[in-house]
């Protein structure tokens, strides 16, 4: 009778664990009159081209993104659904980041995977802040800058993309699995 009861917390313990789940992160294209109302007055929109509109549904919450290329720049606008500014950014490369902060960021991705391809690095200014779009289109360096990598690692025996996000300095914020692209259209 006693290792009954220490039998069954053991199942239930495990059962519950079980049952936990990953964030779900999915992106996909809308268009313009499903995204939401914002000021388009303060955008310098002018010489742009391939502007897109895109919606990121998230298990905490539902990002809209404004994607578009200006010069040889790929930038990115986030907003939540009232249409508020979360943050900006653009795509740039490694040369581009400081080469303490890209020692750093490389220092803690090589202690954290085995193999690393980097598919892409943004340079991420937090919508908060004062003059947030003056500050993304002259490419100002700040202390309160972050940078997102999406890279496929290899840890011990299995290659899969993650998400990890870094401070100014190199420091890692946080780290997340990428969920594979959606792949619903092709048939077989």
């Amino acid at each position: 009778m006693k290792y009954s009861y220490i039998t069954l917390m053991l199942l239930l313990m495990l059962g519950l664990k079980s049952f936990s789940q990953t964030k779900l992160e999915r992106e996909h294209r809308i268009k313009k009159s499903q995204f939401p109302i914002i000021n388009m007055d303060n955008l310098p929109l002018e010489n742009t081209r391939y502007i897109k509109y895109y919606r990121e549904v998230d298990t905490s919450k539902i990002t809209y993104t404004l994607k578009f290329k200006k010069g040889k720049m790929h930038y990115h606008l986030d907003y939540n659904e009232k249409g508020i500014l979360q943050n900006t950014g653009f795509r740039v490369k490694e040369v581009d980041i400081p080469t303490d902060a890209y020692a750093s960021i490389r220092s803690v991705l090589n202690a954290n995977f085995k193999k690393i391809k980097i598919k892409y690095i943004q340079q991420r200014y937090p919508g908060s802040s004062e003059n947030v779009l003056k500050n993304t289109f002259q490419n100002l360096i700040l202390p309160s800058n972050t940078y997102k990598l999406m890279l496929r690692g290899k840890k011990i025996d299995k290659k899969e993309d993650y998400i990890a996000i870094f401070d100014a300095e190199g420091n890692l914020i946080k780290t997340t699995m990428a969920l594979p692209a959606n792949y619903d259209r092709v048939l077989y």
